[in-house]
């Protein structure tokens, strides 16, 4: 299952426009990233829970073909929180009736590997099991420290990790046994209170190493930064953006619907879901979704616009 219903605070103000996993970027949008890691983990059906503008993340959800896998939505009219939505999910049945679940934030972009989280799983006998990843900045996110049975014994929040501490970063991957699964409330709540301590609780929150790496998104900067990397120096133009012969494209990426006039010069950012930048403008490390119009000759820099149409 992939989290994917949430209203995306911090991103504001472009998930005005558009569900935080639902933003473009060069290859897919970003929920892209976390269906091909449940693919590369061996599954072969994803539901993705739904609700903030749900049609437009169902909508960009649609547009999505990944070979042998079947992907299904589940629409929430309250939002749920994550630890409900999984409950949700299992109560239409879309979750089956046996084993395991991985569940995987859909707002991440993930390059991990998770060979042998599954098995590693299965084998421990564990109610939930994190992937982990040897922490990149414990001043930024949370810290998760492991037992020398390898049980999470504690989760702080961000903070100076205690002498001899050696804490972990979760990114957003677990697996959740059936029984744990089963005892959630159809109610809203959230993971780390409904899901992980219960199983903490009786020692029974594991937690797995894995390799590779991982980056947030989840603010505008992020968001811009990770499409940056995305592009490697080159441009994507979507085929439904108008732009002008005599305009300049520069590492950025030009959306659906988009138009770009004559003369203007996009670098380093974002213009999409039919935003416009006129003749002569210049736009510089900035993100412009919706009906935001950037005037003749107008200047951008560093800045972020959305609005609805």
């Amino acid at each position: 299952m992939v989290l994917a219903a949430g209203r995306g605070q911090r991103m504001q103000p472009l998930t005005s426009v558009l569900p935080k996993p639902a933003l473009p970027m060069p290859d897919g949008p970003v929920v892209a990233s976390a269906l091909r890691l449940a693919v590369s983990a061996g599954a072969t059906r994803v539901v993705v829970n739904v609700s903030h503008l749900a049609e437009r993340m169902a909508e960009a959800v649609s547009g999505m073909t990944i070979s042998g896998v079947e992907i299904a939505l589940s629409f929430e009219d309250e939002l749920m929180g994550t630890a409900g939505g999984l409950a949700v999910a299992r109560d239409r049945g879309f979750l089956g009736d046996e084993d395991s679940v991985l569940v995987v934030n859909g707002d991440g972009a993930f390059g991990l590997d998770l060979g042998g989280f599954a098995e590693h799983h299965l084998a421990r006998g564990d109610l939930v099991t994190l992937a982990l990843l040897p922490h990149l900045d414990p001043q930024r996110w949370s810290r998760v420290v492991l037992d020398v049975d390898e049980q999470v014994s504690e989760i702080h929040p961000p903070g100076r990790p205690a002498p001899l501490e050696v804490p972990f970063l979760y990114p957003g991957v677990m697996a959740v046994r059936r029984d744990a699964l089963e005892a959630l409330p159809a109610i809203p709540g959230e993971i780390a209170d409904a899901l992980w301590g219960p199983a903490q609780m009786e020692r029974k929150l594991g937690g797995r190493v894995v390799t590779g790496h991982w980056r947030e998104i989840g603010t505008p900067t992020d968001y811009l930064e990770v499409t940056l990397l995305r592009l490697a120096g080159s441009r994507w133009i979507d085929p439904s953006a108008e732009v002008a012969a005599g305009a300049s494209i520069r590492e950025s990426l030009v959306g659906r619907g988009a138009v770009v006039a004559d003369r203007a010069v996009i670098e380093e950012s974002v213009v999409a879901e039919g935003a416009s930048v006129g003749e002569g403008a210049r736009v510089t490390r900035s993100v412009l979704f919706g009906a935001v119009e950037i005037a003749p000759n107008e200047n951008v820099v560093r800045d972020f616009r959305a609005a609805v149409r």
